[in-house]
């Protein structure tokens, strides 16, 4: 074969395959797609219940460049069932107009029918299948129908996504009482017998805030779910956990009350928890030393008392919210603070020996030997301490 022909051949071959891969085959115009913000899942009457939560690209779009005058943008909510999940999704896709988009789902909310053993694991086998599937999406349970959660509108008629189901964290950076989940922390504990499945509740609120005077919904972490042992989910509502959140490592800030003899001296920002906890073990017989240190800012001082009165009442006042919380747990068989665990990576013969494998709670009123709390208040705001 001459050079000529030689050249001529792979000048030909290269521009076949140039004009064969050229373009995206597959691809589908930004108004030609559904975008899956969040997926809602119940189990009722022996079917699954799947709702998704769409938005158009305009609407997508409108947290970076949105007027607030602007009408609230449009919120879908496909709902469909099935005796597997597969099936529920098969029978949604059935209905679907346009292309659904599932790699932008960025929250999953499961409601109490679906928080069991089983039910999760299905939930997540089905999910993870997918290629699009991300472990990063907001989790949530909820006790509030579905199709009300996906379909609330933001303030000021922002995107959907500038809210509390789709970014949690800038509520919980000022009010840190229930910590948001991301899809691979669920996932992660749940698998593990050893840990305590934590799961925070999402509900709506029709009275903290008003439009024009008129109520308007949004969102708000309204308690949490806890596994009890190897079972179900627990529900736990807020006023039941006064203290859970002084136990939690990554706790940002939360308001304490100074408060003596029915009289309110003032008000702690408490936040930047150190915390250990330590199982002791002698012979069979464990119990747990807590030792838990905060720095606290005085943002309201009402009535003048010392710093050494002030300290003391507010450590006295964490002693007994984390007290009742661990005792509130006890009732509803949940190891609120995940002390188990501790035992687990200490000495895993002795828990499993305990425990049943994870099938029983080892805990009592007394396993808390030892609870001290230190809390120092560095910060008063722009004016001093009278005292």
């Amino acid at each position: 074969m001459s050079g000529m022909l030689r050249r001529w051949l792979l000048g030909t071959l290269s521009l076949s395959l140039c004009i064969m891969t050229t373009g995206c085959w597959s691809a589908y115009e930004i108004q030609q797609v559904d975008y899956a913000k969040a997926i809602g899942i119940e189990y009722k009457d022996d079917m699954y219940h799947i709702y998704v939560q769409t938005l158009d690209f305009s609407s997508v779009a409108k947290s970076e460049n949105s007027s607030k005058t602007a009408d609230a943008p449009p919120i879908w909510v496909g709902h469909a069932q099935g005796k597997t999940m597969s099936l529920a999704m098969n029978e949604l896709w059935r209905a679907s107009q346009l292309h659904i988009a599932w790699g932008h789902v960025t929250a999953i909310v499961m409601a109490e029918s679906v928080l069991n053993n089983q039910h999760i694991k299905d939930v997540f086998d089905m999910l993870g299948r997918f290629p699009e599937a991300r472990y990063t999406t907001w989790v949530y349970g909820t006790r509030e129908p579905l199709l009300d959660i996906l379909s609330t509108a933001s303030i000021y008629n922002l995107s959907p996504l500038d809210s509390i189901l789709h970014n949690p964290l800038p509520s919980y950076m000022e009010n840190s009482l229930f910590a948001p989940v991301l899809s691979f922390e669920l996932i992660a504990k749940h698998n593990d017998p050893a840990t305590t499945t934590y799961l925070p509740v999402i509900a709506l609120n029709k009275d903290l805030w008003l439009q024009n005077k008129k109520k308007h919904d949004l969102f708000l972490i309204e308690g949490a779910f806890f596994e009890r042992m190897g079972e179900k989910l627990e529900y736990m509502p807020r006023r039941s956990l006064p203290g859970y959140h002084w136990l939690v490592k990554n706790m940002r800030r939360a308001p304490l009350l100074i408060q003596k003899s029915n009289v309110i001296y003032g008000a702690l920002s408490v936040g930047l928890p150190t915390i250990k906890i330590e199982p002791i073990i002698r012979g069979e017989n464990v119990t747990f030393r807590i030792n838990a240190k905060y720095l606290t800012a005085l943002y309201e001082y009402l009535v003048p008392m010392s710093y050494d009165e002030m300290t003391r009442i507010s450590e006295a006042t964490l002693k007994e919210q984390i007290m009742e919380t661990y005792r509130n747990g006890l009732k509803q068989g949940v190891d609120i603070y995940g002390l188990q665990e501790k035992l687990y990576r200490k000495n895993p013969k002795l828990w499993h020996k305990l425990s049943g494998d994870g099938k029983k709670l080892i805990l009592t009123e007394d396993s808390i030997e030892t609870l001290n709390v230190h809390l120092t208040i560095p910060y008063t705001g722009k004016y001093k301490r009278k005292v």
